[in-house]
């Protein structure tokens, strides 16, 4: 369910099929879904889908200020409420903060157990695949700094 603060923001309707956020293209704005459903592509493949009212798109690559790293397309005839000017909302909403930190956690989370997970699974290969643990211990324990993105062409 959306918070009471969302009434505020204009509704935009799209149809199943419409893209709403274009990996590597600058982004404009937040998207908070009210009904539908939409998936998550990263270089055309898809990795999640997001169906909950009050599902929020758009958020890393706005915090990150960089172009976003993954499309989202609807699945479904969709309803969202944009917020053009995340900045001044938040601050005007600073539970919005909270929701949008919360579910960063929850995508860290889930991601860290897949890690965990992968790790397990080719701890004890010898071959160029037993390499992962390594590789994901180095990812896991490097301090985050700011990487310019690429703009991908069409």
């Amino acid at each position: 369910m959306l918070a009471p603060a969302f009434t505020e923001l204009p509704r935009l309707t799209l149809p199943a099929g419409h893209v709403v956020i274009t990996e590597g293209r600058p982004i404009e704005g937040l998207y908070f879904l009210e009904t539908g459903e939409v998936e998550i592509l990263k270089q055309g493949v898809p990795i999640a889908e997001a169906f909950e009212p009050g599902a929020v798109l758009g958020e890393m690559s706005w915090l990150l200020d960089t172009p976003p790293t993954a499309t989202v397309r609807t699945l479904t005839p969709c309803t969202f409420r944009h917020l053009a000017e995340p900045a001044a909302f938040v601050q005007q909403h600073p539970e919005l903060a909270l929701g949008i930190a919360r579910t960063l956690a929850q995508r860290v989370d889930s991601l860290g157990r897949y890690l965990v997970d992968i790790k397990n699974q080719f701890k004890d290969r010898a071959d160029h695949l037993g390499m992962i643990d390594e590789v994901l211990d180095t990812l896991m324990h490097k301090q985050p700094r700011k990487i310019p993105r690429r703009e991908t062409g069409d």
